[in-house]
């Protein structure tokens, strides 16, 4: 696993198409944005698994985010 730190406003970009930017600190929690294209899933990782416990895969409407249009561009 690459462990890396980022400020409010830094990024990181994954294979050239995605992009995780940091959005805001409170307290322990990370608020992220994600710009990824289209065709890529984005799954919070407790749905994934809560569907695997019950031998469900997540549905769309609950637990995906596909071409969701981003909040704040920079």
């Amino acid at each position: 696993m690459l462990v890396l730190r980022r400020k409010v406003g830094e990024s990181i970009i994954l294979g050239g198409v995605i992009s995780i930017s940091v959005l805001a600190v409170e307290g322990e929690r990370v608020k992220i944005g994600i710009s990824a294209p289209p065709e890529v899933t984005i799954v919070r990782e407790e749905l994934l698994r809560s569907g695997q416990d019950q031998h469900q895969q997540p549905t769309a409407n609950a637990s995906t985010v596909t071409n969701a249009p981003s909040v704040q561009r920079s």
